[in-house]
């Protein structure tokens, strides 16, 4: 912190030094924060904060800039200025340009708008009319959605913290707490020390200020309204429609739970949404959740209490009125759960996922790993050594149930989904209407750990545990397994009729999948393929699906059906009943860049993923539809492929999602050069498709070919993605009729590939001289794998040995999904 000398004028006020009022607890003008933001003066104080219009002395820029306490920043300021830091997008919402911390204070620097406030807006434009009310509000109502999907709420609206822009549109800078205020906008839960405050808090503020802006009224302040009784209506003044006054007087109730539940809610309720289901609603359940249940819980409670002074005058009326607040209290949480019981399971999934999401959960405990002492020695004191399975490189060890009480907090490493058991069974005896029906038939455990022999000594732990449950009178079953560390999900299944089946597909896919979900029709249609093979086999077909994400549907004939079926010497003797099984994807298919979105990898149900299908069908420069009817795997049997030119995949500007490594292509290029390989390059050729198969599911392909001569009669063909350049693959190749070997060479490619030393592949050398002793028997073998990377040998029209290296992912048998 330093200071202009005296005798400058601030750049953003225009003040000389002596011109400010100045408090002795504020930051005297001209200071210079981090050596480029000069403060001006103060433009509002508060107990939490002081904003001061300040100077950004290298752009060039007014800012906005906030001091906060080191309390108020930790308690506040700091998750406010993370979570809105580089967000320049959020209609009516400042982002947050920089933030640090010094002993003493946090610092946050925010957009500087530039504007009127509301207050001076409305005292020259009294009494509005209702569409200039709503093209105020509207841009406004956009940013409130998407900081309440952020974690964070308003808290202090009214007309003089909002800023009329020279757009003419309404923003919200942020203002500060007052000591002691009591705004007749705020919600009466903000001034309640038990009041839970959220998304409805800011509904109030805003319909307060609304019906202002309609009427030129203000709305009593809270103890006035608990005497006079209903708030009168917006009708009695100005010319209204009916569905905004009803939501405004909704939006102004009292307790909470009667309120609006979020923004969203408001807007379509007034009419004013272009969708029901907006893509921040369902973030929005999930972090504000808890606390609108709480609201349930405690919003009884909070009435009594700002009612209790009035009441007392009316003790007749009282034993009445308190009776039923009582009753409200008592059952308020119960009844909220039992009549929103899709909103709350909703919110119970959001949260499964960013606790998933959150999570550390490796593959591998190495050395380095958070435990990784405490949980060898677990598997050494409690393990029970499998003298069968440990080998010369690994020790593995069985883990019994009853010994994981002792064991260290450590995570499998099974495949999962997203949410945990207790989640996907509450929504599956919801949706299957099996509540009370189930009960627990069998319990299976299965706990392993491995041990490598090396000096290294990595751990590697495998955790499961499959319940199976039986629907009395029904006979439906249903199986789940998951891991027992953390209880997430990793498969669940469900035997039943056709129907119902069908009906599993399509309630259960958006709650265990929120990429994707199928289509009532879809799904049975799906239950409704033949599942019976020839004539003389009982055994039933087994159809799949790999949906987005990596996930996999499995539909098959039951196994009793099948053994009833070989006991009787006929073919099956239920045709109706099905088993669908649903298994979670590995955790290793996640993003290889942080914050990167890949071409066709959106939520079937957004925006974008309509966005993306219109601009293929529109600049395709060809359309191929294929259709296989014989095939199990169900994204097969119908699928239609879209070209594209190099200048429209530029243009929608996201890489493909088709496995890759984390090399570019430049960078390949280069080490290849640095390791004396004198690459020539001999040509390039583009080919990007989008594949959309009839389920939803879309593949993006898009490959910028290049060929180079490595050398007499030996080549190498490297592909990468056309928009970032990230290496999908490569093939080296030598002609027809040459002996030159390829050993070095791909020794070579695999390492670079994967962004490793060569020396770091020591067994691949090994490997590749058993293939070039025998060619034609590594031709036989589908691939080798190194690290992630895959190797496929084969032959074709130029070369009598090819080496293909790409990433292991493509063997996943699942869709690259970050």
């Amino acid at each position: 912190m330093e200071e202009i000398e005296e005798g400058a004028v601030c750049p953003a006020c225009r003040k000389g030094i002596w011109e400010y009022d100045w408090k002795e607890e504020w930051l005297e003008p001209y200071t210079i924060l981090k050596e480029k933001y000069l403060v001006g003066a103060v433009s509002m104080a508060g107990t939490d904060f002081v904003r001061y219009i300040g100077y950004d002395l290298i752009l060039e820029q007014k800012v906005w800039l906030r001091v906060y306490s080191k309390d108020a920043w930790k308690e506040k300021g700091e998750k406010e200025a993370r979570l809105l830091f580089g967000k320049f997008g959020l209609p009516g919402i400042p982002g947050v340009r920089d933030y640090y911390e010094s002993e003493e204070s946090g610092y946050m620097v925010t957009e500087y708008l530039t504007g009127q406030t509301m207050r001076t807006y409305c005292k020259k434009n009294a009494r509005m009319p209702q569409t200039r009310a709503e093209s105020l509000w509207l841009s406004l109502l956009e940013g409130l959605e998407q900081i309440h999907a952020l974690g964070l709420i308003a808290g202090n609206l009214s007309p003089d913290t909002l800023v009329v822009t020279e757009e003419g549109n309404l923003a919200a800078p942020g203002a500060p707490a007052l000591e002691g205020e009591r705004s007749r906008y705020l919600a009466p839960e903000q001034t309640e020390k038990e009041g839970v405050t959220g998304p409805w808090s800011d509904v109030y503020a805003v319909c307060a200020m609304w019906y202002e802006m309609l009427t030129g009224r203000p709305v009593p302040e809270t103890d006035e309204r608990e005497k006079t009784g209903r708030l009168k209506k917006p009708s009695r003044y100005i010319k209204i429609s009916a569905n905004v006054e009803e939501a405004l007087l909704q939006g102004l109730a009292m307790e909470p739970q009667r309120r609006f539940f979020s923004i969203q809610n408001m807007k379509e309720s007034m009419g004013l949404s272009e969708t029901s289901e907006d893509e921040w609603m369902g973030v929005t359940r999930h972090i504000w959740g808890d606390a609108w249940l709480e609201t349930a819980r405690s919003s009884g409670v909070s009435g009594k209490k700002r009612r209790r002074r009035y009441l007392l005058k009316r003790l007749a009326a009282a034993a009445v009125i308190l009776a039923a607040v009582c009753g409200i209290t008592a059952g308020g949480f119960w009844i909220y759960r039992e009549t929103h019981r899709e909103e709350v399971i909703l919110w119970q999934v959001k949260r499964d996922r960013n606790e998933y999401e959150d999570r550390t959960k490796e593959a591998v405990l190495t050395r380095e790993s958070s435990g990784y002492d405490k949980v060898l020695t677990f598997l050494e004191t409690y393990g029970e050594r499998d003298d069968v399975s440990s080998e010369d490189s690994q020790d593995y060890y069985d883990l019994k149930e009853e010994d994981m009480e002792h064991c260290p907090e450590f995570y499998g490493t099974e495949n999962g989904f997203y949410l945990d058991v207790h989640t996907a069974m509450e929504a599956l005896q919801y949706y299957m209407d099996l509540e009370g029906k189930t009960d627990l038939s069998a319990e299976y455990w299965s706990g392993a750990g491995s041990v490598t022999k090396d000096s290294e000594k990595e751990i590697t732990t495998y955790l499961s545990k499959k319940e199976e449950y039986y629907t009395r009178k029904t006979g439906e079953e249903v199986s789940v397994r998951y891991d027992p560390s953390d209880d997430q999900l990793q498969n669940i299944s469900f035997q039943g009729s056709r129907e119902r089946c069908a009906r599993f597909l399509e309630k259960m896919i958006p709650v265990l999948l929120s990429e994707t979900y199928l289509t009532k029709e879809e799904a049975e249609g799906m239950v409704n393929l033949d599942f019976q093979e020839n004539e003389g086999d009982v055994f039933g077909k087994m159809y799949s699906l790999t949906l987005p994400g990596g996930y996999e549907i499995l539909l098959s004939v039951p196994t009793e059906v099948i053994s009833a079926a070989q006991r009787e010497n006929t073919r099956q003797n239920n045709q109706d009943l099905l088993k669908v099984e649903i298994s979670g994807r590995s955790r290793d298919m996640r993003a290889l860049e942080e914050g990167v979105t890949y071409a066709g990898n959106y939520p079937r149900d957004s925006k974008r993923c309509q966005e993306f299908l219109t601009f293929v069908k529109e600049h395709a420069s060809s359309v191929e539809e294929t259709r296989d009817e014989e095939t199990s795997l169900l994204g097969s049997r119908q699928e239609t492929v879209y070209k594209l030119e190099k200048e429209d995949v530029e243009e929608w500007g996201e890489p493909c999602n088709f496995a890759r490594f984390v090399t570019d292509k430049d960078t390949f290029v280069s080490q290849m050069k640095e390791r004396g390989y004198d690459l020539k390059l001999l040509e390039t050729e583009d080919n990007n498709q989008v594949e959309v198969n009839g389920y939803g599911g879309i593949s993006t392909s898009f490959v910028h070919k290049e060929r180079y001569q490595v050398s007499d009669g030996v080549f190498l063909t490297v592909n990468s993605d056309t928009v970032n350049h990230q290496m999908l693959g490569v093939a080296i190749y030598r002609e027809k009729g040459s002996n030159a070997s390829l050993k070095e060479l791909a020794v070579c490619v695999t390492a670079f590939i994967q962004g490793a030393e060569v020396e770091e592949s020591s067994e691949l050398p090994e490997m590749l001289d058993e293939v070039e002793a025998d060619i034609e028997y590594a031709k036989d073998n589908t691939f080798i794998v190194s690290d992630d990377a895959a190797l496929m040998f084969s032959d074709s029209e130029d070369s009598d040995y090819e080496i293909t290296i790409v990433s292991q992912n493509v063997y996943e048998n699942n869709p690259y999904w970050p």
